[in-house]
């Protein structure tokens, strides 16, 4: 926030908004925090943030490997040295021969993808697949795994079987299987799932009639998962119960990503309706739709850092009366109703035409997760600080 500051002071004219900032140095630091922390290989979900230039500037960090879950992210990244991993429940035969040809790592989803690889056994080199297994699958090797919530994806333990003898009869080789138990599940289910994976491990194994390599315990990670109380240590020494043949790997994508980006948009207006304040943006719900917060039963808007521009005119704020200030809503330039991305409700000043507002923790999933069609509004624009 800091180095925003600082290029906000320094070029607040050239910059447009509205637009996110990314931080490489905080990717980095994130990422290594991490992975100090778990132990493991650590794997970055491209969904998260797809930000080709952002990647590029951060690619050397990232070295556990990219999971990518479409054509067009595997576009992005396939020119680059790191390791590829496929998984999309809906990826057809295009996306699969695309997934070949560039030497990644496939995760199957169901067996009909299974199916589709056969033809490239034996005419191009395969890279052995992992197995997604849906989370109910954990329950029945972990009667003590907490409640996690019922998903589409990924294979049942009569399928995973099935899927083990296609692979031995389709001499497709198999490293192994991958997990998620989803969002922000990771301090809830984590020990559980290592407990269950252990067990899953051994019976794969015994019916592969072989070992595996790779074994993927998911993610789940939060914002904020430093701050969580999370007994990492104690994990780690779980972990150790795996044998020695196994490559462990957890993924992130919002544990990553998420403080490493800011969203920023200019006030154009402000004004009353019954005495409440608002500040009319130039950016909102079609370029960060997450700030709206319209999928949350109960919405806790965020509150910016205002920056205000130079030789501001205060005389305004002086003119409030105390109990006046402080509160003002900030909305986005939609016609939707929902277009609210703000709270201030503390005695701060107002914001006035042409301050910026700077919202932290918006590098995952707020530039991507967007309904930037609608009315043709701009997207927003990117700026890369290292």
């Amino acid at each position: 926030m800091d180095k925003i500051k600082a290029l906000l002071q320094e070029n607040a004219g050239q910059i447009e908004t509205p637009c996110y900032l990314y931080s490489v140095s905080q990717v980095a630091q994130n990422y290594q925090a991490l992975s100090e922390a778990l132990g493991t290989k650590l794997i970055y979900s491209m969904k998260a943030n797809n930000n080709a230039d952002l990647l590029m500037r951060a690619s050397h960090h990232l070295d556990g490997g990219i999971e990518v879950a479409s054509i067009g992210e595997l576009n992005l990244v396939a020119g680059g040295d790191s390791e590829k991993f496929i998984n999309n429940p809906s990826a057809d035969k295009k996306f699969l021969r695309a997934a070949v040809a560039s030497r990644s790592t496939i995760i199957l989803d169901n067996l009909v993808q299974l199916e589709a690889l056969r033809e490239f056994v034996g005419k191009r080199p395969l890279k052995p697949v992992l197995l997604r297994l849906n989370s109910s699958v954990l329950k029945r090797f972990n009667q003590d795994l907490p409640s996690i919530r019922a998903d589409q994806f990924g294979m049942d333990w009569v399928t995973v079987t099935t899927a083990i003898s296609l692979c031995r009869e389709f001499d497709i080789p198999l490293a192994g299987f991958h997990l998620f138990n989803g969002s922000y599940s990771f301090t809830k289910a984590a020990n559980a799932t290592a407990v269950a994976a252990i067990a899953i491990l051994a019976e794969m194994e015994r019916l592969y009639d072989q070992a595996l390599s790779f074994v993927n315990l998911g993610g789940g990670f939060s914002e904020q998962w430093q701050e969580q109380g999370f007994d990492f240590e104690s994990y780690r020494q779980l972990l150790g119960e795996f044998p020695a043949h196994i490559t462990l790997a957890h993924e992130t994508g919002r544990g990553l990503m998420a403080s490493a980006g800011y969203f920023a948009t200019r006030v154009r207006y402000t004004k009353q309706i019954d005495g409440n304040q608002f500040a009319i943006c130039d950016g909102g719900i079609n370029q960060n739709f997450l700030l709206a917060q319209t999928e949350n039963t109960f919405r806790k808007l965020k509150t910016p850092l205002l920056w205000r521009k130079p030789n501001a005119d205060l005389s305004t704020d002086a003119a409030l009366d105390e109990t006046e200030k402080g509160a003002c809503t900030y909305v986005g330039s939609s016609c939707s109703k929902d277009d609210v991305i703000g709270k201030q409700t503390d005695k701060h000043l107002l914001p006035q035409a042409g301050d910026i507002c700077v919202y932290d923790h918006c590098g995952a999933y707020n530039a991507s997760y967007t309904v930037t069609p609608f009315l043709k509004l701009p997207q927003a624009k990117t700026y890369i600080i290292e």
